[in-house]
């Protein structure tokens, strides 16, 4: 029976029903967060991959391509989401590492350089707009999390991510200016 809702469900999606999406979302959300948490063992990462896949599968009407189940369909959506974040943050921690280790290696003249580096540094943030500035200064200043700082900036959570992810292409930029 449950297959045979699934399946008037996605029929009701393929048709353009905001109600069958309303009902997909109440009936898979809760689970699928759960799921999600169980790979990546970050409550706030998990509901991120959950929300992110419910608004491709509308935006990008995700579901005229779904072939399986519905219920597959999500899982796996949601595992190969979970999975590339994962593998994601696997290499940032392998540059920051990496980076980290450099620093171990200072001399005397690596500090004074590294003071005028942090003075351009923060010239180039205050040059960032208004709104990538807060959010640079939120998540890596004041280590907060996204939704927090999406929170305080009255913002979601991906256009957080989407603030952060510019300003820090700016800096890059900036920096690259100054070598």
């Amino acid at each position: 029976m449950k297959n045979n809702d699934d399946n008037f469900l996605l029929e009701q999606l393929k048709a353009g029903s905001v109600a069958a999406y309303e009902q997909l979302f109440k009936k898979y959300y809760k689970v699928l967060n759960l799921h999600a948490y169980y790979i990546l063992k970050d409550d706030m990462e998990a509901e991120d991959q959950v929300q992110s896949l419910f608004i491709e599968i509308w935006d990008k009407q995700l579901f005229l391509q779904i072939r399986t189940s519905l219920k597959s369909y999500l899982y796996i959506a949601v595992k190969n989401r979970c999975l590339m974040a994962l593998e994601k943050k696997k290499v940032n921690d392998k540059r920051l590492h990496r980076y980290v280790s450099t620093l171990d290696y200072k001399t005397d003249r690596n500090v004074v350089l590294e003071h005028e580096s942090e003075k351009n540094m923060h010239a180039i943030i205050n040059e960032l707009p208004a709104q990538r500035q807060q959010a640079f200064n939120l998540v890596y200043l004041e280590k907060k999390k996204y939704k927090e700082a999406a929170r305080i900036m009255h913002i979601t959570t991906n256009s957080v991510k989407t603030h952060l992810k510019l300003a820090v292409k700016e800096l890059r930029a900036g920096f690259m200016n100054f070598r």
